[in-house]
C-alpha cells in the first residue's frame, strides 16, 4: 500500500513539483492559439515539463523502495533530457529558421536516452541533468542575447531572462541551501522548483511574444 513521505523537506518538494506542473499546465493554455511549427515545440516542452514534474512529485511525496525510486528516476531523466532537446530545437530556431530545427532535432532527441544510461551508470542522475541543462542553458543565453540586441526579435529579452533565472535555478539545486517559514521547510530541491517557476512564467510570455510573429508569417 501506497504511503505519503513523512520528511518534511521530501514533501515540500513533492508540493513544490505539482505546483512547477501547474505552471506548466498554465503555459500550454496561454498558448493554445499559437500555431506553426513554433508553437508545437513550446507546447511539446511545456507538456513533457508537466509530465516531468508530476513525475518527480511522485518520486518525492510517497514512501518508495531504493529500487522504484531508482526505476522512476531513469524515464526522469529521459524527459529532463527531451525538454532540453526542444529549448535548444527552439533556439536554434528563433536564430537560424524552420529547415535547420527541424533537422537538428531528431539528433537532439536522440540524446536522450543517452542521457538517462549515463546518468544510471554513474549513478549521479541529477547533478548530471544539472551539467547538461547549464551547458545547453548558457548556449541559448547566448543566442537569444544575441536576438534581443542584434536583431530585436520579439520575445527574446523575456526569453533570455527566463533563462538567467533557470541557470539561478540550477545553481541553487546544486547547493545546500534550505529556507524555513514557519514549521515548512524548503531544501535546495524545492527552492530549484520555485525559482524555476518565476523562470518558466518569463519564457512562457518570450514564446508567447514568437508564437505571435510566427503565426502572422
Amino acid at each position: 500500500m501506497l504511503q505519503i513521505e513523512t520528511d518534511k523537506r521530501e514533501q515540500t518538494t513533492a508540493v513544490t513539483d505539482l505546483m512547477l506542473a501547474g505552471a506548466a499546465l498554465g503555459a500550454i493554455w496561454r498558448l493554445r492559439t499559437g500555431r506553426g511549427w513554433r508553437a508545437r515545440l513550446w507546447q511539446l516542452a511545456f507538456g513533457l515539463l508537466v509530465i516531468s514534474s508530476l513525475l518527480g512529485a511522485i518520486i518525492h511525496g510517497l514512501r518508495l523502495s531504493a529500487s522504484t525510486r531508482e526505476r522512476l528516476w531513469q524515464p526522469l531523466n529521459a524527459l529532463l533530457a527531451l525538454i532540453i532537446s526542444f529549448f535548444i530545437t527552439l533556439a536554434i530556431d528563433d536564430r537560424w529558421g524552420v529547415n535547420v530545427s527541424r533537422r537538428v532535432l531528431p539528433v537532439l532527441v536522440s540524446t536522450a536516452p543517452a542521457f538517462a544510461w549515463i546518468s544510471h551508470r554513474f549513478r549521479r542522475g541529477f547533478l548530471t541533468f544539472i551539467i547538461y541543462e547549464t551547458v545547453a542553458m548558457t548556449i541559448a543565453l547566448a543566442i537569444y542575447i544575441d536576438l534581443a540586441y542584434r536583431y530585436r526579435f520579439p520575445g527574446a529579452p523575456k526569453i533570455a531572462f527566463g533563462i538567467l533565472v533557470t541557470i539561478l535555478a540550477a545553481a541553487i539545486q546544486n547547493s545546500s541551501m534550505e529556507l524555513h517559514v514557519g514549521g515548512v521547510v524548503f531544501d535546495h530541491n524545492g527552492l530549484f522548483h520555485l525559482v524555476q517557476i518565476v523562470g518558466l512564467l518569463f519564457l512562457m510570455e518570450g514564446a508567447q511574444a514568437s508564437i505571435v510573429v510566427d503565426s502572422n508569417v
